[in-house]
């Protein structure tokens, strides 16, 4: 299929500009229009809206994969285009995507496939300086999204070098999250596996990561309580999601265990010191580093720069403070043991088990400990991460202690990212709160920051929910 030469005239601002276009089409149907509007070749960034029903994706330009209901995520560098795909009924579809649109595909085959309504969105006031407090996973990704727009990034951080907080970990492990009822933490742990993985493989595509040796997809086991696996199995039934998603899998189905549990085919790990590196080469000459360097108030940086990011955890609310804010922080502790055994895919329940194929270690974790009183390791909580392995492991050998770390959680009142800008504090954006999921949440917050900075704004309603907020009466 081919646009019609009066859309190609209409929109020749479009194509010649470089604003960010967005196009809502109600039926993705076989993507045949899609594929249109990606052959256009557009100066400017295409944005695609749309909705099926079919959860099986067969386009060369997307994963050949089973989706699971909701909303997704496809970044396509090579046709500079992303495709937000809602999978489920149209009418909830829709609702979803909010704010205007500059053209809209019709259904009808007796009119031209789509029509333009206004003109590409391009920012009123872009931005040209950036500066990011918090050289971590949260940072990085903030910093590399905007560097990717053209903006010179100032990044700071009060330690010598980066990631040395939580994403400073030797290994973490990433998966979508289930619940019954399909909650917004779940629905939104969807989207963020799908910034996570293709972030990661693009960083690898450009050769500044190594699958299977910085991060890979093996698969992930989650151990479920022995009195929690009946509620977990109705639970699985009732989303009827696709197995390549998740499955339950019995006791000693996948591996020696006493417990069945949830197998996550598509769940993974990755180093995350690594992939702040790989972030930060990414960001090329337009990134400024600026380490040993504490930010304890935010005005001076607001008269330097146009915008300022906030990306320091726990530290983030004191820089940039919210009414109603209830943030809380927990002190967790990993354990470095040496391999005896090597599972093939990341396990967890109580704790999680990671033991990256090309070294001879694996690593047990974290602890959870309120109120965070100081950042030594201690012995008890090494034998608590190996108890609670062994709970669900019972066959399973562990070799001895190598090494320990802490490093300290931002957990927000509702468990979800605080990801946009911050009220009543204009210019001032956050992307913190990522508790223990902040391989899920960093580049999905990346990705928000940048477009609410550079005033590219995509009103999604599931992601109204991660704005810095207080509580709710």
């Amino acid at each position: 299929m081919h646009l019609p030469e009066s859309f190609h005239t209409a929109c020749a601002s479009w194509l010649a500009s470089d604003g960010v276009f967005t196009v809502l089409d109600p039926n993705f149907a076989d993507g045949a229009v899609f594929c249109a509007f990606l052959n256009t070749k557009p100066k400017g960034r295409l944005r695609y809206l749309s909705v099926t029903d079919h959860p099986k994706l067969a386009l060369p330009a997307l994963p050949n994969q089973w989706l699971a209901p909701g909303l997704h995520y496809f970044d396509l560098p090579q046709f500079n285009a992303e495709l937000h795909l809602w999978v489920g009924p149209a009418k909830a579809g829709l609702q979803e995507f909010q704010g205007p649109v500059n053209a809209f595909v019709h259904a009808d085959a007796e009119r031209p496939p789509a029509r333009r309504l206004n003109l590409p969105q391009t920012p009123t006031n872009p931005i040209r300086s950036a500066a990011v407090i918090g050289a971590g996973i949260a940072g990085s990704s903030v910093a590399l999204a905007l560097c990717k727009q053209g903006v010179q990034v100032h990044l700071f951080d009060s330690a010598s070098e980066p990631a040395t907080g939580a994403s400073g970990n030797w290994v973490g492990a990433f998966h979508p999250h289930i619940t019954r009822g399909d909650s917004p933490l779940s629905r939104l742990s969807r989207l963020g596996f799908d910034h996570t993985v293709q972030a990661l493989g693009e960083l690898t595509g450009q050769g500044l990561l190594e699958k299977g040796k910085d991060w890979d997809t093996p698969g992930h086991l989650q151990t479920v309580p022995l009195d929690e696996a009946a509620r977990m199995r109705e639970t699985l039934l009732q989303l009827n999601f696709p197995e390549e998603l998740v499955r339950w899998v019995a006791p000693n189905e996948l591996l020696p265990s006493t417990l069945g549990g949830l197998f996550f085919p598509q769940g993974g790990w990755v180093k995350p010191a690594r992939w702040v590196q790989a972030n930060l080469q990414a960001c090329g000459s337009l990134l400024n580093t600026h380490y040993n360097s504490p930010v304890s108030d935010l005005e001076m940086l607001r008269q330097q720069h146009d915008a300022v990011v906030v990306c320091c955890a726990e530290q983030s609310i004191v820089l940039a403070p919210i009414e109603g804010a209830r943030v809380g922080s927990v002190k967790g502790q990993i354990s470095k043991l040496r391999a005896v055994a090597v599972p093939k895919v990341v396990l967890s329940g109580e704790s999680y088990a990671i033991a990256p194929p090309d070294e001879n270690w694996m690593v047990l974790g974290a602890t959870y400990e309120r109120p965070v009183l100081d950042l030594t390791p201690t012995p008890q909580a090494d034998n608590d991460n190996i108890a609670r392995f062994k709970a669900a492991f019972p066959d399973w050998s562990v070799g001895e202690l190598l090494d320990h770390r802490c490093a300290v959680r931002s957990v927000w009142h509702d468990r979800l990212p605080a990801i946009g800008p911050v009220p009543g504090m204009p210019g001032v954006y956050m992307s913190t709160g990522f508790a223990s999921r902040g391989l899920l949440w960093a580049t999905l917050g990346g990705w928000m920051v940048a477009n609410h900075c550079m005033g590219q704004l995509l009103s999604i309603r599931l992601l109204e929910k991660i704005k810095p907020r207080g509580v709710r009466a």
